[in-house]
């Protein structure tokens, strides 16, 4: 144990923390999805992850690396504290004991209208079946058509929308928010059979964590609180189901499981956590020899609700900007994820990386204060997406795809449309066991 703490110090620090946000979460009781709790848990195990250095290209962090991660994590705790001493002079902190409905919600509308999204989905489905023959876990060789060079055109938007349709048709599955059946039962049967159809047509790894991601955090809010042995679980069997889409992607060099080495059925998931790391050091850190990626002016920060107009790759491509695959700073061929701060710092400099966590921050507090009393179908939704985003900036930032921005388009009407204008006092209340 004391040759390992020796031999990775950063990674034994960063574990710690993230042990001490699991530690919290059961000894105090906590919510384990409060903003600063993900934040801190999801960034110390991936950098902590990073640092053990399975790869040559996981080089130890420059002094600036570590003042833009470290500065931005202490912003985004300074945007909760603070917006925490202002409910507590309001004395108003709403507590997870008892959960009451804002307003009275017609569900069934709610789930019709949840298979706007779902035709969508279908969709892009046919146009993968149009390109490929057939849904992509059945071809010969799934990843031959889930490369960049594959273009399955606006399809693409519309089959990426099915984490929306499971988000949309999941809010109805709890008996002890909706406690109508039919609506309940026709949702119970969509979730399933979507998050199914979503890995036959297109064996997604983001989809599929997205979609199981979406199912936790709404079940901790409308079921029961998750324990922080489920999540440990949960992060188990994530890693068990990336490892076995590799294998389904063809990502492994031989044709089964028990011929995959250990070191090498590590390798792949290591990769896909560290590059981000790498990658981030790597451009905000470069050589002599090496051109650094233009300043953008703030301009690609907005790429996401302009992207279908065309505005941003006009942008791109008159400026000689990265696409989203991150060209110019990606450090190993083919491995072109990058931390969310990288496009932070870039778009708007030293300011952007140490301002904009707290701002974020204290936009998640005041709805994670709201969803907890009464509890609003729309603001749920919100906080749902938003704090699943959260988790994974280590990976990438969800505002620079336009097709999220649809998706909050899209949460906020059909909450408004299904919300109904006479007032009940209480539509369904439930205790949120430990």
């Amino acid at each position: 144990m004391f040759y390992w703490v020796s031999n990775y110090p950063e990674s034994f620090i960063l574990f710690l923390i993230a042990f001490f946000c699991l530690l919290q979460a059961w000894w105090l009781k906590k919510d384990f999805f409060s903003p600063a709790n993900v934040y801190c848990f999801t960034q110390t195990l991936s950098l902590g992850v990073a640092y053990l250095q399975l790869d040559k290209m996981m080089t130890p962090f420059h002094l600036k690396t570590w003042l833009f991660w470290g500065g931005a994590l202490l912003s985004f705790l300074m945007g909760a504290s603070l917006l925490k001493l202002l409910y507590k002079s309001k004395a108003s902190i709403p507590s997870f004991d008892k959960v009451e409905a804002q307003y009275q919600y017609n569900w069934s509308l709610h789930v019709l209208l949840s298979f706007i999204p779902f035709i969508f989905f279908l969709i892009g489905i046919y146009g993968i079946i149009q390109k490929a023959g057939t849904l992509l876990v059945f071809t010969d060789n799934p990843s031959k058509w889930m490369t960049k060079e594959i273009s399955y055109g606006y399809f693409a938007i519309m089959f990426s929308s099915g984490p929306l349709v499971v988000l949309s048709f999941g809010l109805a599955i709890f008996k002890r928010f909706n406690p109508y059946f039919t609506p309940r039962l026709i949702a119970r049967i969509m979730v399933p059979m979507v998050i199914a159809l979503n890995l036959m047509a297109y064996p997604n790894r983001t989809s599929l964590f997205m979609n199981l991601g979406f199912l936790l955090i709404l079940s901790n809010y409308l079921r029961k609180k998750i324990s922080s042995a489920l999540i440990l679980l949960v992060i188990i069997i994530a890693a068990s189901f990336f490892m076995a889409l590799g294998m389904i992607r063809s990502q492994y060099a031989s044709d089964s499981v028990e011929n995959v080495a250990i070191e090498t059925a590590v390798e792949l998931p290591y990769k896909y956590i560290a590059n981000n790391y790498w990658n981030f050091d790597y451009a905000i850190n470069p050589s002599v020899d090496r051109d650094f990626h233009p300043f953008t002016y703030g301009v690609d920060f907005f790429h996401g609700p302009f992207e279908y107009f065309k505005v941003g790759g006009a942008f791109r491509s008159s400026y000689g900007w990265d696409s989203p695959f991150n060209e110019s700073i990606m450090k190993e061929k083919g491995y072109n994820t990058v931390s969310y701060l990288w496009e932070i710092y870039k778009d708007l400099g030293v300011f952007g990386v140490f301002i904009l966590p707290f701002f974020a921050s204290f936009l998640l507090y005041f709805l994670f204060y709201k969803i907890q009393n009464p509890l609003s179908p729309k603001v749920i939704m919100f906080y749902t997406l938003l704090i699943y985003f959260v988790a994974w900036w280590w990976f990438s930032p969800a505002y620079k795809n336009g097709m999220h921005w649809f998706w909050f388009l899209f949460i906020f009407w059909i909450t408004s449309v299904c919300k109904r204008k006479s007032p009940v006092k209480e539509l369904s209340s439930f205790v949120v066991k430990d």
